[in-house]
């Protein structure tokens, strides 16, 4: 993957950046570790600690198959409010998978995550030459399934009562967007 590690991509609400360890704060692991804002991340089931998501950010950091960003609202004074990761990227078909996080409750329901996704996929055609991203999503989630939606993805499939939430079968939804 050709990246500038430095680089910023902005739109006119958000700013994607490349996320390293020293972003980590006490704010962003608080989001890892509240069930209102994990209820749909399998990472719900680990209880999250500085260190533990330092490193995993070095991990996506060290990954040529991750670009693992940061997403800063314009609106909340450049606030970091979230996440966006494509991974894997295979390079050799064209492909990423998109998963996202907007962790900061006061920025839900702003768009922000629709035009995370949409800066997301200009960074993966433009500069990463892919041709396809998906991305998964429960079915219960609407908030996730519009923002996808609103980004040009569409539902190709789903895998009926694939996950467990809450003790109870739950759809997942698989979507994708065509880049070419």
């Amino acid at each position: 993957m050709q990246l500038e590690r430095s680089a910023h991509w902005r739109t006119d609400r958000i700013d994607l950046f490349l996320l390293k360890p020293q972003h980590v704060d006490a704010a962003y692991v608080a989001w890892l570790n509240d069930p209102l804002i994990n209820r749909y991340l399998e990472s719900r089931f680990v209880v999250h600690t500085l260190d533990s998501t330092r490193a995993f950010v070095q991990r996506c950091l060290d990954s040529p198959q991750t670009l693992f960003l940061g997403v800063r609202s314009s609106a909340l004074a450049g606030r970091h409010v979230g996440n966006i990761k494509l991974a894997p990227i295979d390079a050799r078909h064209g492909l990423g998978e998109i998963g996202i996080l907007i962790g900061d409750r006061s920025a839900w329901g702003q768009g922000l995550a629709s035009d995370a996704i949409a800066a997301l996929a200009n960074i993966a055609k433009h500069q990463l030459g892919l041709r396809k991203l998906t991305a998964g999503c429960y079915a219960s989630n609407v908030g996730s399934r519009k923002a996808f939606a609103k980004a040009g993805f569409e539902t190709e499939g789903e895998r009926r009562a694939h996950f467990l939430l809450d003790g109870h079968p739950e759809t997942l939804m698989l979507m994708a967007r065509w880049l070419d």
